[in-house]
């Protein structure tokens, strides 16, 4: 088989994630000392520059060839994760609000994508990402200041929607409606998920229940983007998003049995480095596509 079909094409790049993954766990925590937690909220900050970067079709370096933009960027977002948390202290955000911001500037670009990021139609670049990191920023710190954290359970059924069940049913929907309605279905599958942490007696801020969301994430993005839903891919909908549930579940449940009950990980240990791996799941992906298969 190929390198560049499914499923190696995914395989390789998510296997050099794992390795990047345990390499910035081993420097960041027995090099450098650095907490797992903090370790998390670095990658989560990087990833979110790796983020901005996708909505600007990696400008300026849109014309390096691949590896060589993919590593500069990536750098780029390493050193964004490091500086985002020492900004904050020197406006007198300590820690607590570290999960605050990641979480609010996450559901700005949700926003965005949602909307097909109408607000800079038209706009070249610089002035097009500097108009969305405007938004961004502003709308995170006055959520930050006026609500806290909006909690990320909406994240999961957001990467669903998009890339597992494609935006349907509202796919063909004009915008604004479409935006709405992907909201009031996020909204939906965000409360049925919050009702079955109850159902199995614990909560989304739980160590148990937070482990299970963020490697629920981890799956859907490994199935969706790294395997490109494959073997799925010409499934017609819902078929095919249902398809890709069952096995996120499936994998998910097997993948906390395993961390839980035979490696016997803590349960703030392995969330934290389940965040990492996710990071770099995503920032891979964006920056580096599916390098190198």
């Amino acid at each position: 088989m190929e390198t560049k079909e499914q499923p190696l094409r995914g395989l390789i790049p998510t296997i050099c994630v794992a390795i990047a993954s345990l390499t910035y766990i081993f420097v960041g925590e027995i090099i450098l000392s650095i907490k797992p937690d903090m370790l998390a909220v670095y990658a989560l900050f990087f990833v979110w520059t790796a983020f901005m970067f996708s909505l600007c079709d990696r400008w300026p370096f849109h014309k390096v060839r691949q590896p060589y933009a993919g590593f500069i960027l990536l750098t780029i977002t390493i050193v964004s994760g490091m500086l985002h948390p020492m900004i904050m202290s020197l406006f007198k955000w300590n820690s607590e609000y570290y999960w605050s911001m990641i979480a609010n500037l996450f559901l700005g670009i949700g926003i965005t994508m949602a909307f097909d990021n109408k607000l800079v139609e038209g706009f070249k670049q610089p002035k097009s990402i500097v108009f969305n990191g405007i938004f961004w920023y502003i709308f995170a710190i006055v959520l930050t200041l006026s609500v806290g954290m909006v909690p990320a359970i909406w994240f999961a059924w957001f990467i669903y929607l998009f890339f597992w069940l494609e935006k349907w049913p509202v796919q063909d929907v004009s915008q604004p409606r479409k935006g709405i309605l992907l909201f009031l279905m996020l909204g939906l599958f965000s409360f049925l998920l919050y009702g079955l942490f109850g159902l199995f007696g614990t909560h989304f801020f739980n160590p148990d229940a937070g482990l299970c969301f963020v490697l629920f994430v981890w799956w859907l993005v490994v199935t969706s983007w790294q395997l490109e839903t494959w073997p799925f891919k010409n499934t017609p909908q819902p078929r095919k998003g249902l398809s890709g549930l069952i096995i996120t579940v499936l994998l998910t449940f097997l993948s906390y049995y395993i961390i839980v009950f035979l490696l016997r990980m803590n349960l703030l240990t392995a969330r934290a480095y389940s965040w990492i791996f996710v990071s770099w799941l995503y920032s891979w992906d964006i920056v580096l596509g599916k390098w190198p298969a």
